[in-house]
C-alpha cells in the first residue's frame, strides 16, 4: 500500500475567550474547521484505495473515489484558509487596540 494522501491542515483550532472577544466568527470557524476535519477521516476511511502510491501507478478510480479524492484536497484548502483567517482577524483586531504599552 502507498502512502495516504495528506489529510491534515494540522489540529483542530481551539480559539481562547481572548480571540473570541476581539473576532467572533473564529468560533463559528473553530466548528466547521472541526467538521471538515471529521469529513475529511470519514472520506479516507471509505475510500482507503486512495493512496499517493496507487494514484501514482494509475490505477483507474471509481466516479465517487474521484469526487472523495477532490474532496479530500478541498478540505485541507479550507482548513488551511481558516487558519490564515484566524491570524489576519487577530492581527487585525490586536492592531486596532489602543493599549498605553
Amino acid at each position: 500500500m502507498g502512502t495516504t494522501i495528506p489529510l491534515e491542515a494540522g489540529p483542530i483550532i481551539q480559539p481562547g475567550l481572548d480571540e473570541l472577544c476581539v473576532a467572533p466568527a473564529i468560533g463559528v470557524l473553530a466548528a466547521l474547521d472541526a467538521t471538515l476535519a471529521a469529513a475529511a477521516q470519514q472520506l479516507h476511511a471509505a475510500h482507503p484505495d486512495l493512496t499517493l502510491g496507487g494514484l501514482a501507478f494509475g490505477e483507474p478510480l471509481s466516479p465517487q473515489a474521484r469526487s472523495a479524492y477532490l474532496l479530500l484536497f478541498r478540505c485541507v484548502d479550507l482548513r488551511t484558509a481558516i487558519r490564515e483567517y484566524r491570524h489576519v482577524a487577530i492581527d487585525n483586531a490586536c492592531d486596532q487596540l489602543d493599549l498605553p504599552f
